[in-house]
C-alpha cells in the first residue's frame, strides 16, 4: 500500500494548492489553469473532477473590497486533507464504464478529511477510490460523507461510473484516527 499512500499524499498537496488558488486574487486564471491541471490530472478522465475558479481576473473589478476580503478568507481556511486510512478491497463491482478502464483487481479506498477548516471535530469527508487504471494509477471515483445525516453518499446517480461494491476487504493500514464520533466507530471497526 506504500505506492497508494505516496499517490494519495501527493493528490491531497495538489488539491490543496489547487483550493487556495481558487480564491487567490494574486494568481492569474492562467497560473490556477495549471494548479488545476496537475489536480485534476490524479483522476480518471472517465472520473468526477471538482475543480474550477468560481471568481476570474476580468471579473474582479466588479467585486467590492468586501467581497473581496470575504473570498480572501477562504484561501485561509485551506487547508491540507488528513489522511485517516487506506482500505484494501478484492472482488469488487463496478458500473459498466469503470470495468472498461480497470485494469486491476485490487481497489483501494482512501478515507480523508474535508479540504478546509471548520468548526466542527476531524471527520471524514470523503473517500477516494483509487486502482491501476487504463491510463495508469489514479482515483475512480469519490464518494461523499454528510456529516449532519451521518451516511455516506454517492458523488453522482450515474451507476455506470460508480463503485457498486468494495467486495472482500483484504488489508487495512491506518494513519491518523478521527475526532468525531460516527467517524472514530468507523475507524475502529474493520
Amino acid at each position: 500500500m506504500k505506492n497508494i499512500k505516496e499517490f494519495i499524499a501527493k493528490f491531497i498537496v495538489a488539491e490543496h494548492k489547487c483550493n487556495k488558488g481558487e480564491y487567490n486574487f494574486n494568481l492569474s486564471d492562467k497560473d490556477y489553469e495549471l494548479l488545476r491541471k496537475e489536480a485534476s490530472s490524479f483522476f480518471h478522465s472517465h472520473a468526477d473532477q471538482h475543480f474550477w475558479r468560481g471568481i476570474e481576473e476580468d471579473e474582479l473589478e466588479d467585486m467590492s473590497e468586501g467581497e473581496k476580503e470575504e473570498y480572501a478568507e477562504n484561501v485561509l481556511s485551506a487547508t491540507p486533507r488528513t489522511l485517516f486510512q487506506i482500505k484494501k478491497y478484492k472482488n469488487f463491482e463496478l458500473g459498466g464504464n469503470l470495468k472498461r478502464i480497470v485494469t486491476s483487481e485490487d481497489l483501494y479506498a482512501c478515507y480523508v478529511s474535508y479540504p478546509s477548516k471548520g468548526g466542527r471535530a476531524l471527520y471524514f469527508s470523503s473517500i477516494y477510490f483509487i486502482t491501476k487504471t487504463n491510463e495508469g494509477l489514479k482515483i475512480i471515483y469519490r464518494k461523499g460523507f454528510d456529516s449532519d445525516k451521518i451516511l455516506w453518499y454517492h458523488s453522482h446517480d450515474l451507476e455506470v461510473l460508480q463503485v457498486l461494491s468494495t467486495g472482500n476487504l483484504v488489508a487495512v493500514e491506518k494513519h491518523q484516527a478521527p475526532e468525531e464520533a460516527t467517524s472514530l466507530t468507523d475507524y475502529n471497526v474493520e
